[in-house]
């Protein structure tokens, strides 16, 4: 009985300390193993004065030493017509990225790009067509259909991924930011960019308001 009992002691004993050593070696630190954010979070609004709404504003943001090279997301991006309009007519990418170009219409369209950045021609396709192309330049690219002349949307090709384009209200989001300090640029088809200094710290929610305005 001696014998068993203490058996019994040594084998309950072994299974306290290996049960300890379990618990510290997932959590050394006595943390619950969830890891903190380690970046921030910008929001707020911009104000596009004297229009209609203060939407397609594309705002982002830049940093000496951020690095150049962000792979592409392997999701295309797509611009589509429909109703004889380019939709969206505002579409910020990151360089690198593959845009598909549909025809929801029942008549045929044209896609062409006339600057300096990017300059192609897609050619003419009907209902259901797509084609697509990869923009590796960055920098702003306007997009035109040669049948319908009316037709234009903005392709804003971006070096990092830190941007965000406004709702119609104004309101933007950009998350999983590092810390550090940037400069916050925006586009706009017609005002002048308001570029603000902005400090990101680790975990931080900022709250950003602007106002642009035309440019001269």
């Amino acid at each position: 009985m001696k014998i068993q009992k203490i058996m019994k002691a040594i084998i309950f004993a072994l299974f306290i300390m290996s049960g300890s050593f379990f618990t510290l070696t997932l959590f050394p630190n006595g943390s619950s193993g969830e890891n903190e954010s380690e970046t921030g979070i910008i929001t707020g609004t911009v104000k596009v004065s004297r229009a209609r709404h203060s939407g397609d504003v594309v705002a982002y943001l830049e940093r000496e030493g951020l690095k150049k090279e962000y792979p592409p997301l392997e999701k295309h991006s797509t611009l589509d017509q429909k109703n004889l309009v380019f939709i969206p007519r505002v579409l910020p990418i990151l360089k690198g990225t593959t845009v598909d170009f549909r025809n929801s219409d029942d008549v045929q369209h044209n896609i062409f790009a006339p600057g300096k950045v990017e300059k192609f021609n897609l050619g003419t396709w009907g209902l259901g067509g797509i084609k697509e192309y990869t923009f590796s330049k960055p920098g702003e690219v306007v997009i035109l259909c040669n049948v319908h002349s009316e037709m234009v949307a903005y392709i804003i090709i971006l070096e990092s991924p830190y941007f965000a384009k406004t709702a119609k209200d104004g309101n933007f989001r950009m998350e999983n930011i590092p810390p550090g300090t940037y400069t916050l640029k925006t586009w706009h088809e017609k005002m002048k960019s308001a570029p603000q200094q902005v400090t990101i710290a680790k975990g931080e929610i900022k709250e950003i308001h602007l106002e642009l305005k035309k440019r001269k």
